[in-house]
């Protein structure tokens, strides 16, 4: 933090409580600036800055950005009523502080790059302490390391990052090509689901980089809703269900796909149609 003072800043990991805070920061950043603004009376009292994080694995936390205090609103029933709007549905009480927040420039190449380690106090959610321990950056256009088939969810806009930058996210092309699968893609905004398998050349990223290049592979269902809602295709979430063994057919295949159908009951209130 060249020409900052460490001293000026609060570091603030936001909970999934409320709202899932790097959906968020990445697809609703009005939202995300406006839930971050509303704080209790002196949250950040004598602090210039605020370093903001999403939670990562465990204790670890995912750098978003730095902004720049640079005032405070009190009551925060006082705020802008657009600012207002965005957060009524969290039913807040009036009293409390509405920070007027600038993000800096200078921070932007490192987020959702950088990583820290929180510490074990991961409750603490506003912290003086800005001596963290550096656990990975990852490199420009990367969604991070691949760790498991169990532990993927991906978002459409990741799936495009891997597409575009395959040098970037190596680990996860190898991963994805090498086996077969039962895959899920969720809507994020109301739940719907969808079922599908991938098997052959390529193995899961063979299907889903068609979802990278379109958004909705082909599928009935999802081309209906991409026509009618185009910025649906920025909440949709990918994850995998099932991995298929090596000697798998495509009739396995198939089969294992209309299990999964049937125990989501996603012909009934997803996106599947047969």
């Amino acid at each position: 933090m060249h020409g900052f003072n460490p001293a000026d800043f609060r570091l603030v990991r936001h909970g999934p409580v409320e709202i899932d805070p790097l959906d968020t920061f990445r697809h609703d950043r009005a939202l995300f600036e406006a839930y971050q603004a509303f704080q209790i009376e002196g949250r950040f009292k004598n602090a210039k800055y605020i370093a903001c994080f999403a939670p990562h694995h465990g204790t670890q936390a995912l750098f978003l950005g730095v902004w720049r205090i640079d005032g405070e609103v009190r009551p925060h029933s006082r705020a802008p009523e657009s600012q207002l709007a965005l957060v009524e549905r969290f039913n807040w009480p009036p009293e409390g502080s509405y920070y007027t927040l600038t993000e800096l420039e200078a921070f932007k190449e490192l987020s959702t790059r950088l990583v820290i380690d929180w510490g074990k106090a991961a409750v603490s959610w506003v912290q003086k302490n800005t001596s963290k321990s550096v656990v990975a950056i990852f490199p420009p256009h990367s969604i991070a390391e691949f760790e498991s088939y169990a532990a993927t969810l991906l978002m459409r806009e990741d799936l495009v990052e891997m597409s575009r930058n395959p040098t970037n996210n190596h680990t996860w092309h190898r991963a994805l090509r090498s086996v077969n699968g039962i895959y899920c893609i969720t809507d994020m905004r109301n739940g719907r689901n969808y079922v599908g398998s991938a098997y052959g050349k390529d193995g899961i990223w063979g299907r889903w980089s068609d979802y990278a290049e379109n958004g909705h592979g082909g599928n009935k269902l999802l081309l209906e809703l991409i026509e009618k809602k185009p910025d649906a295709v920025d909440h949709l979430q990918f994850s995998i269900l099932e991995i298929l063994p090596a000697n798998s057919t495509a009739d396995d295949a198939v089969a294992k796909e209309n299990l999964w159908k049937q125990k989501l009951g996603s012909r009934i209130g997803g996106y599947n149609d047969n």
